[in-house]
């Protein structure tokens, strides 16, 4: 049996007994672990996400290999055993329980709730008081119009004194220059359309985009994985490169900014290679960024889960194996 088979058979067996002994419903084994009717102890509900981590790289890769096949098959034969033991002393979940007692009493809760409408119904229309009446305003007295005054003669005007002859209107100033507006910061502008990672690079590293895919991390949450395979065409060895990164949502008639490398939280992504590249060869390598980034936010995920984004990646640091800076 091949190891992707082992994985399958693993976790198509915790599925059955989920579904058998826990009451766990819908499809897959993250579903019904999610679905089930009894309290899952931690330890064991954080080893099956990790199983279900690996049963989604396993789906459909033929060539995928286990560090070692004897103890995965040793550690998933304990985590079956375990989750029929703590059956026994599990606790039931609340919500589960009432759907499942309302469903086996329904006739009961329907009658009951029909009942408790119509008592609200009757008490409504019986203590339901009567409308006030609307206040009658009083007419107001019409006041009665002022006499006309009678207009007085106007005095002749005197004649003109040079010292009462008006003073020369003062030059108006010019007005101060306005002080000249800041200059933005401008942000690079999206990738060529319809491209979902945008990457840039020297003449001396080509990198070439393998896949773009939201998967779920060690820690079990979800998190966005960009799998690339980097040549070095030029340099004597390449051992890592760190990228600037922005997010687009392409959902618009305009590709929409959502995390800019000059923000003050930007996260730079990063190229570890494991072993130095010289000139001529290459690898495979995933990009990574720190977890407590935006990048790792609900919003990101969301959008990559959407298909409707762009990621641009600009590299701006490349080290050697002696860790020394390159392109200099």
């Amino acid at each position: 049996m091949k190891d992707h088979e082992k994985v399958l058979d693993i976790c198509r067996r915790i599925e059955r007994v989920l579904q058998r002994d826990w009451g766990g419903s819908g499809h897959g084994l993250r579903e019904k672990l999610t679905s089930t009717q009894y309290v899952v102890p931690a330890d064991l509900d954080k080893r099956i996400r990790y199983l279900h981590g690996l049963q989604k790289k396993a789906t459909g890769n033929q060539h995928f290999k286990l560090k070692s096949s004897e103890d995965f098959l040793a550690k998933g034969e304990q985590v079956i055993k375990e989750l029929a033991l703590a059956r026994n002393t599990a606790k039931r979940r609340l919500l589960p329980w009432l759907r499942e007692l309302a469903l086996k009493h329904r006739v009961i809760v329907g009658t009951a709730v029909v009942a408790l409408f119509a008592a609200l119904a009757l008490l409504f229309f019986l203590v339901q008081p009567e409308p006030a009446p609307l206040p009658v305003a009083a007419p107001r007295p019409v006041p009665k119009p002022a006499p006309k005054p009678v207009p007085r003669p106007k005095p002749a005007p005197a004649p003109a004194t040079a010292a009462s002859a008006p003073a020369p209107a003062a030059v108006a100033s010019a007005p101060a220059p306005a002080a000249p507006a800041s200059a933005a910061v401008l942000e690079p502008a999206p990738g060529p359309a319809g491209v979902k990672v945008h990457i840039e690079t020297p003449t001396e590293v080509v990198v070439t985009v393998k896949r773009a895919e939201v998967v779920q991390g060690a820690s079990g949450r979800d998190e966005i994985a960009v799998i690339v395979d980097v040549q070095n065409m030029g340099y004597p060895s390449l051992k890592r490169i760190t990228f600037d990164a922005w997010l687009y949502d392409t959902r618009g008639s305009q590709p929409q900014p959502v995390i800019l490398a000059s923000g003050a939280d930007a996260t730079p992504w990063h190229a570890f290679l494991r072993l130095a590249i010289t000139r001529g060869q290459s690898a495979e390598v995933r990009l990574n960024h720190s977890a407590s980034s935006p990048w790792s936010s609900d919003q990101a995920i969301a959008l990559v889960n959407s298909g409707r984004y762009q990621i641009r990646l600009k590299a701006v640091s490349l080290i050697d194996d002696s860790n020394r800076p390159l392109g200099k």
